[in-house]
């Protein structure tokens, strides 16, 4: 396999706990393989969202990152996670995908990624 083929894991609905969220990321930190990481539909929390914004800052690897219907605000009552997340994606120039939709994100996130776009143009 070369190294321009695209590399994925999916880990869609396995119903993955915010503490194992929190060691994906971790284990994304040193991956050199993965260039695509589905985890839609899991019950990753804002812990996750904070540990991913490391993960942004070093893995010049993944490309495609798909955290759909999650929790990544606790509802709306921690942003705090997903805002560092936000930020990190401003000097990321690796990740060309990204889904957050169904993550109860409101007008602070949105204006956040408002924002994160004006400088990232990586990202769809």
């Amino acid at each position: 396999m070369s190294n321009d083929t695209l590399r994925a894991c999916s880990l869609t609905r396995k119903l993955i706990e915010e503490e194992e969220g929190v060691y994906l990321a971790q284990m994304m930190m040193v991956n050199k393989n993965i260039r695509k990481l589905e985890l839609e539909g899991n019950k990753l929390g804002p812990r996750t969202a904070r540990e991913f914004s490391h993960v942004l800052k070093v893995n010049k690897n993944l490309q495609f990152l798909d955290l759909e219907n999650n929790s990544l605000t606790t509802d709306g009552d921690d942003p705090t996670g997903l805002i560092s997340f936000i930020q990190a994606l401003k000097n990321n120039d690796s990740l060309l995908s990204l889904n957050v939709a169904n993550n109860r994100l409101d007008e602070t996130i949105g204006k956040a990624f408002e924002e994160c776009m004006a400088v990232n143009r990586t990202l769809n």
